[in-house]
Parts: structure tokens; C-alpha cells; sequence
């Protein structure tokens, strides 16, 4: 991003935008995205309605790409993320603009060229949208009317994740392990980055809200085949995320958070008195039903939790 002129106006956007998603639950209605920001005491704007690629009078790249709102009787992404992506890379395929709007294909070009972050607004319902940012432009083609978008956790990431699984020593392990691998992160990326704007980027346990330090975790894990799907995962602090893998708190199908034994007997800190605390109560899930866990999954992981105390 150093190499971007517009870095400044995107950081500004970040921080706008993250006190919209965490003050709305992750759900913005089309009026709180055009009214847009403050920079340096002009108003910039997020988005254009009309326009999927947008790219404010004050930027000379992208700064957010958009999709449609959904048809009516037509399901939207968010019931099953896994459906659209780009089967070979693990990446979200974004069709460009027509012949029409060249203008704005040229603008994502930029961003792709620059690797600078755009924001994602996902239309979930018709003037309502989910937020994720930041994303990266990986591949871009004019021939092929496409671009292909890689999510990331925090803006701190690492920009290209393609790139960053490829590099290395190509003889070690053979190129099918790469691009195995770099498919595999891709859509874990995109998974996270859902489920955390599904939980309206706060902690299900703490309610924490710092995008920094929150996961999107899985709740049967990818290792045993656990789908990435926002119903198989809660958005949680990275404390809350390592206490649920290694079995010190757990959620059974009723929502209800358990507290292993282990942790009661310790007396070390505030830290782990948050984590006592925890017992009994609810975990706090989004408001739609097709985002919430699937009660075949918090059963699964609740009995390796049961299994796990001595």
C-alpha cells in the first residue's frame, strides 16, 4: 500500500466504516452507506448505487466494489458463501462493467495494479448490505470480463495470498500442494471475514468489538472436514478462540457456554476470571436465523468438548 496516493482516504474509509459495521451489527442500509465520510473536511462517498465499482472524485483508484441486490425469490450469498467461489483459485469472482463503464473497470485496474485494499459490500437484501474489507484485487481481466477478489482478516495482512503461498521453494513440495493450499486459504479467508461481519464484528463470548482481535473460528474444524460456511462458525477474540480449540470453554446446542474445571482452579488474573465468568451464560449470535450455528456442529464439537474433561 505505500505505493498508493490514496492510502490516506482508504484508511480514513476503514475507520468510518468500522464504526458503521460495529454500531449496525455488520448491516447497512443503503442511507448510512451514501452518507459517507470526512476527509480533511470534504465529504467522501463509499459507494454509488448505480455502480458496481466505485471510485470517489477524490481518489484515483477503487475504493469499494458492490454487488446487486437480490432478485426477489432468489436466495443471496450469505445462505451458502461457498457456492460462488472461483472453483480453481478459492477466490470471489466479480464480473467488470460492460463496454460502457470502462471507467470504472480502469479504476479497479489501479487498485489491482497498486495491490491496494477495497471494501465489499455484499447486497443481502434490497437496500441492506454486509460490509467486509479489506479485500484485494489478485487477478484482473479485461478479456475475460472478470476480477478475482482475496479477503483478508485485518488490514495488517498480507496483500497478496496467492503470492504468499507460491513464493518459497518450488522443488520442495510439488506445484499441486501450492495451489491446493493457496485455494484452501483463499476460502478460509473469505470465511472468516464473513462470519466476523455476520457477528457484527464483535466477539460472541465478550462481545468485544476490535476487528484486530477477532477470528472468524470454526466449530467442527477444517481438519475434520468442517464446512466454511457461516453456520459452522463463531466470530470470538483470539483469547476466547485458543480456550475453545484447546477444550477450556465450550458451547452446547442450546447456546449455553460451559467453563472446564480446570480454569476454576486456577487464580491468575483478571484474564482468566473473564473466562470464568463465562459459565452459564449465552452465546450471542446474529439475528438471522440462516446465519446462526447449526445445531449438528455445536453437538459435534460440544461432545469432543465433554470427552476432552477429565
Amino acid at each position: 500500500m505505500s505505493d498508493d496516493p490514496d492510502l490516506p482516504i482508504r484508511l480514513a474509509a476503514f475507520a468510518a466504516l468500522e464504526r458503521l459495521a460495529v454500531a449496525n451489527a455488520g448491516r447497512l442500509a443503503w442511507r448510512d452507506i451514501d452518507d459517507g465520510f470526512r476527509f480533511r473536511g470534504d465529504k467522501v462517498h463509499f459507494a454509488n448505487r448505480a455502480r458496481g465499482i466505485f471510485k470517489p472524485r477524490q481518489m484515483t483508484g477503487a475504493l469499494s466494489v458492490k454487488t446487486t441486490e437480490p432478485r426477489a425469490g432468489r436466495r443471496s450469498w450469505y445462505r451458502d458463501q461457498g457456492s460462488i467461489l472461483d472453483v480453481e483459485t478459492g477466490l470471489f469472482s466479480y464480473d467488470l462493467a460492460r463496454d460502457t463503464a470502462r471507467d470504472s473497470n480502469d479504476s479497479l485496474r489501479v487498485a489491482f495494479e497498486r495491490k491496494a485494499p477495497l471494501i465489499y459490500f455484499l447486497a443481502v437484501r434490497p437496500a441492506v448490505y454486509e460490509v467486509i474489507w479489506p479485500v484485494w484485487v489478485e487477478q484482473f481481466s479485461q478479456a475475460e470480463g472478470r476480477a478475482l477478489l482475496a479477503a483478508a482478516d485485518s488490514a495488517r495482512a498480507n496483500v497478496s495470498s496467492v503470492e504468499a503461498v507460491l513464493a518459497g521453494d518450488a522443488e520442495s513440495r510439488p506445484r499441486s500442494y501450492y495451489v491446493v493450499e493457496s485455494r484452501r486459504r483463499n476460502h478460509q479467508a473469505w470465511f472468516s471475514s464473513r462470519t466476523k461481519s455476520a457477528y457484527g464484528y464483535r466477539c460472541a463470548f465478550s462481545g468485544l468489538p476490535l476487528r484486530d482481535l477477532l477470528v472468524g473460528a470454526h466449530i467442527v474444524p477444517d481438519a475434520e472436514e468442517g464446512p466454511a460456511s457461516v453456520t459452522n462458525g463463531i466470530c470470538m477474540s483470539t483469547l476466547h478462540h485458543t480456550a475453545f480449540d484447546t477444550h477450556l470453554i465450550g458451547v452446547d446446542p442450546n447456546l449455553r457456554i460451559h467453563v472446564a474445571e480446570s480454569v476454576f482452579e486456577g487464580r491468575d488474573g483478571p484474564l482468566l476470571e473473564s473466562l470464568k465468568a463465562l459459565a452459564d451464560r449465552s452465546l450471542r449470535v446474529p439475528s438471522e436465523a440462516p446465519l446462526q450455528p447449526r445445531r449438528e456442529y455445536l453437538e459435534q464439537r460440544f461432545a469432543q468438548f465433554v470427552a476432552a474433561q477429565p
